[in-house]
C-alpha cells in the first residue's frame, strides 16, 4: 500500500495540468465558501449589536397580555414603575442599567404635511444607561425631563423637511382613544445603523408622553442592560421567578426571543442555504472533472491490470491521487481564504464608499464599515468537504474501469 500511494501522489505532478485545474475548483469553491460565511456572520454580529445598542437591550420587561399585542403599541396591560419593580430589576445578576420605556402610535406633523412614527417615552439620564443613542446625535443634544423638545432620526427630519430647532406636533390618542397633541421643539437629531431609529421613532420625554397619553406612571416595557450579554437567557429565567412575587404577569424576555433577532436567525438559515448551493455546484465541477480524468487514463489503468495489479490496488491508486488533489486543493482555498477574512477582519469593507449608498438604506442594520469574523469550524467543514468530494467523485469511475478487461481498457473499447 505504500508503494501505491507514493505512486499516486507521484501522478499528481506527473499530470500536472489535470490536478492544477481540478484543484483550483476545489480551492475555488473553499474560498467563495470562507469569504461568504465570514462576511455574513459578520453583519449578523453586527446587527445584533445595533439592535441590542438601540431598540432591544439585553432584557425586556413586560406584562404578558401587553406582549401579545405589543406590535399594536397598546396603551392597556401597562407596567406600573413603583419602587419595589425598579428594586427587583437592580438586584439581578449582572444588572448594569434600566430604561423604563412608554411605545405608542402617532402621527408627526410638521405644519403642512405628516407621517404615522412610532413614538417613545424615555427617561434621558435612565436611557443613557442602556442604550449608545447620545454617542450618534449628529446635530443638537438629548432632552432633559419636563421639557417639550423631542429627538429624531436625521434621515426621517430630511423626509420631512425638519432641522434643528423646528417645532412638531405629535397627534396621539390617549388611553381612553381621545385625541390629544404633543407639540414639542426639535433638540436632537441621530444617525444610528438602525434604520428603524433613523427613520420611524420620535424620542420624547417620559414625563410629557405619560400626560398626553393619560397613563401615569406607567411604561410599555423596562429595558434593562447586563454586564454580559451571554448572560441574557439564565438572567431572565431567575428576574421573572423573582418578578412573580411582585406581579404575577410579568415577563422578562432575553434578545435572543425577540422577533427582530428570530428574523436574522431566518437570514443566517438563507445565508446556509446559499452556501449549500455554491457547495453543490462546486461538487458538480469536481465529480465532473475527476470522472473526466479518470476515463482519459483508461488505458493507463489497462496497462497498470495488465502488471498484475488487482482491481482494489487500482481503484486505491486513482482514490488517493483524487484525495490528494482534494487536500491541495482543499489548502489553498483555506489559505487564500484566511488572508482575506485577516484582512476583512482587520480593515472591513465600506460598502457606503463602494456603491455610494449606507447598507442601512437598505434595511440592514449595519453602518459604516462591516468587519469579517473568524470562524475557524466553518474552515475545517469545507476544508473536509472538498477533500470528501474528491475522495468519493473518484471511486465509481476508477472501479467501472478496473472492472474491464485489460487489452479493452487499453485500446479504451
Amino acid at each position: 500500500m505504500l508503494f501505491l500511494t507514493r505512486l499516486a501522489f507521484k501522478n499528481l505532478a506527473r499530470h500536472r495540468n489535470r490536478t492544477v485545474i481540478t484543484s483550483m475548483i476545489i480551492a475555488l469553491a473553499v474560498f467563495i465558501y470562507i469569504f461568504y460565511d465570514s462576511l455574513i456572520s459578520g453583519m449578523t454580529v453586527m446587527s445584533y449589536g445595533t439592535l441590542i445598542d438601540y431598540e432591544t437591550g439585553h432584557l425586556q420587561v413586560v406584562n404578558r397580555a401587553y406582549w401579545a399585542e405589543e406590535e399594536k403599541l397598546p396603551l392597556e396591560n401597562l407596567i406600573p414603575m413603583d419602587e419595589a419593580l425598579q428594586r427587583e430589576i437592580r438586584n439581578g445578576r449582572g444588572f448594569v442599567a434600566a430604561s423604563p420605556e412608554l411605545n405608542f402610535q402617532a402621527r408627526l406633523n410638521n405644519g403642512w404635511d405628516e407621517l404615522p412614527v412610532m413614538g417613545k417615552g424615555i427617561d434621558p439620564s435612565a436611557f443613557k444607561g442602556v442604550f449608545a443613542l447620545e454617542d450618534q446625535l449628529v446635530e443638537g443634544a438629548m432632552f432633559a425631563p419636563g421639557e417639550y423638545r423631542v429627538v429624531l432620526g436625521k434621515r426621517l427630519a430630511d423626509l420631512m423637511d425638519l432641522g434643528l430647532g423646528d417645532y412638531v406636533t405629535l397627534q396621539v390618542k390617549d388611553k381612553n382613544k381621545g385625541l390629544n397633541t404633543i407639540e414639542a421643539e426639535i433638540a436632537g437629531l441621530v444617525h444610528t445603523s438602525n434604520p428603524n431609529v433613523n427613520q420611524n421613532i420620535v424620542y420624547v420625554p417620559l414625563d410629557l408622553a405619560q400626560a398626553a397619553l393619560a397613563v401615569e406612571g406607567r411604561v410599555s416595557k423596562v429595558i434593562v442592560r447586563l454586564a454580559e450579554q451571554d448572560w441574557a437567557a439564565k438572567v431572565a429565567v431567575e428576574l421573572e421567578q423573582n418578578l412573580k412575587r411582585h406581579n404575577p404577569d410579568l415577563a422578562v424576555y432575553p434578545w435572543s426571543q425577540l422577533e427582530a433577532f428570530a428574523f436574522l436567525g431566518a437570514a443566517r438559515l438563507e445565508k446556509q442555504v446559499i452556501l449549500a448551493i455554491i457547495l453543490l455546484i462546486a461538487a458538480i465541477a469536481i465529480i465532473n472533472t475527476v470522472i473526466l480524468a479518470a476515463l482519459e487514463r483508461m488505458s493507463e489503468i489497462g496497462m497498470m491490470k495488465a502488471q498484475g495489479l488487482q482491481n482494489k490496488e487500482v481503484v486505491y491508486t486513482f482514490v488517493m491521487e483524487s484525495t490528494g488533489i482534494g487536500l491541495l486543493g482543499g489548502a489553498i482555498g483555506v489559505l487564500m481564504g484566511s488572508i482575506l477574512v485577516w484582512f476583512l477582519a482587520k480593515y472591513g469593507i465600506d460598502f457606503d464608499a463602494l456603491v455610494g449608498m449606507e447598507m442601512a438604506a437598505f434595511g440592514l442594520p449595519v453602518l459604516g464599515k462591516i468587519y469579517g469574523v473568524w470562524n475557524p469550524k466553518g474552515m475545517i467543514t469545507v476544508f473536509a468537504f472538498g477533500v470528501l468530494i474528491s475522495f468519493l467523485a473518484s471511486i465509481w469511475p476508477a472501479y467501472w474501469a478496473a472492472d474491464k478487461d485489460p487489452v479493452q481498457t487499453i485500446y479504451h473499447r
